[in-house]
């Protein structure tokens, strides 16, 4: 029995061996995994300072998101751009540290990176040389070493941010909102906010500035029209979008087309011709029921609108450098101006439900189109093989006309379109004389029954191998005594 004596202090020793031996390697385990998270942070940390300065190289070039996906794991975002890569963006944990951040340095004119730990006070990251660090210069790379957090943006520069001591974080990102369905708004954890316009509000400004320009280019179209020789309409194709009609494409005779849209659903500028106490047209302009501004020059003067050729100025917008919203702009020659309300604010293009509108009206006849101008000024433009016939008056004569006995009425005629002749045929002892290019003359009897006279004035056009032929019948009645 005493041989077995000494194996029980052996088997002691052994067991207590095995205990320190599994307390040792929970120990390691439980390191590694510490290691394994703080690597991981520290890799999360990169990528979010990566997705920083890419977010900023967006900003400064004025770029739109397209789309915004959402992780199903709810980690974060990618936003999608027009002319960049995406970038990714990872959800932070409120109150982990250490911080690296960025916001805008009044004096630097840019946005530079920032350290911050624990509850200590956040700091701008600066180079050996106590240079602020711009976020669209280096990107800052965060690491561990010696069981601290540290930074560095060369590899050779080391700033320590704090013990890796677990309680690590990533909240470089504050929150994101793409509520507004014009802008992505971007907050950092330094509270300085990144507003990315929607590319799909682009487009939609996009098409009502095609429409404001084409109403501003279709005003210098119809005064040309009347101020030279008589111009009539080739042909009127409606503006389709989405299946309804928004306008009218009208080609007039002198080789000219203009686009004439009265029906314009959103608050954009209207810029029309005006009269001014001085007799002469000026541009002017207007958003929805705001009163209206004139168009001016650099030097402070009123852009006319009457003048040979005319300045047609052109709206459109621009991001602002200050806010970086987009804001309507008017160009008139080489200047380029922000619209202005009269308390000088600065007009944003929205997309909402309000009417501003050059042209107050506009009408598609069988044998013209009439448009009315925001100032009541109305356009008749008549079609190709029309015809209109006025008395000395200016009166247009349809198909009656009253003459007294032994009268003579001279009638003034307009005929679109070319090669055009004329033939009279007259009835109840009256006669018909073409007298000019655009006047025929009427002679009454001494003596005629109301009603019974008649002259029919045919209107013969070329057109190729198929004349067309536009017929007009006036019946004469007598003027009561």
């Amino acid at each position: 029995m005493k041989r077995y004596h000494g194996l029980i202090p052996l088997l002691a020793v052994l067991l207590l061996m095995q205990g320190c031996n599994d307390e040792y390697l929970q120990k390691i385990d439980e390191l590694e995994g510490r290691v394994a998270a703080l690597k991981q942070t520290c890799d999360k940390l990169n990528g979010n300072l990566a997705s920083v300065r890419a977010l900023y190289s967006v900003y400064e070039d004025y770029d739109m998101v397209t789309s915004i996906t959402t992780f199903d794991d709810g980690s974060g975002y990618r936003l999608n751009f027009v002319n960049h890569a995406p970038v990714t963006i990872t959800n932070g944990k409120d109150g982990l540290k250490p911080i690296v951040s960025s916001k805008w340095n009044s004096a630097e004119h840019a946005a530079c990176w920032t350290v911050q730990y624990g509850e200590g006070a956040e700091e701008w990251l600066r180079d050996p040389d106590g240079n602020l660090m711009h976020v669209t210069g280096s990107i800052p790379y965060v690491t561990i070493r010696n069981n601290m957090f540290v930074l560095t943006w060369d590899n050779v520069n080391w700033v320590e941010l704090g013990k890796a001591d677990g309680q690590q974080g990533d909240s470089m990102f504050a929150s994101i909102d793409s509520s507004n369905p014009n802008y992505v708004v971007i907050t950092l954890s330094s509270g300085d906010r990144l507003k990315f316009p929607t590319y799909a509000s682009y487009l939609a400004l996009k098409e009502e500035i095609e429409k404001v320009n084409d109403d501003t280019r279709a005003q210098v179209e119809l005064l040309e029209a009347f101020r030279g020789k008589l111009t009539w309409i080739e042909s009127i194709t409606p503006i389709l979008s989405a299946g309804d009609t928004t306008g009218l494409t009208v080609t007039l005779s002198n080789g000219k087309s203009l686009n004439v849209r009265d029906w314009t659903t959103s608050l954009s500028p209207a810029i029309y011709v005006k009269k001014d106490t001085d007799g002469r047209l000026y541009w002017a302009y207007t958003i929805g029921l705001s009163p209206e501004r004139w168009v001016l020059s650099p030097d402070g003067s009123k852009v006319p609108a009457d003048s040979d050729p005319v300045e047609v100025p052109l709206v459109g917008i621009a991001r602002d450098t200050v806010d970086s919203q987009f804001y309507w702009t008017v160009t008139a020659g080489d200047s380029t101006r922000f619209l202005r309300s009269l308390v000088d604010s600065v007009w944003t293009p929205k997309a909402v439900d309000s009417v501003s509108r050059v042209f107050l009206s506009v009408r598609d006849y069988p044998d013209s189109l009439v448009v009315v101008r925001k100032d009541s000024t109305k356009f008749v433009l008549p079609k190709q093989y029309s015809v209109s016939i006025f008395d000395s008056n200016g009166a247009a004569v349809a198909d009656r006309l009253d003459m007294a006995p032994g009268q003579r009425a001279t009638l003034r005629y307009r005929a679109s379109g070319t090669g055009v002749s004329l033939t009279l045929l007259t009835q109840g002892g009256f006669s018909a004389t073409r007298q000019t290019d655009s006047t025929f003359v009427i002679q009454a009897p001494g003596s005629f029954t109301s009603g019974q006279g008649r002259v029919v004035a045919v209107f013969s056009f070329q057109n190729g191998a198929s004349p067309v032929t536009v017929v007009k019948t006036i019946n004469i009645y007598k003027k009561e005594e």
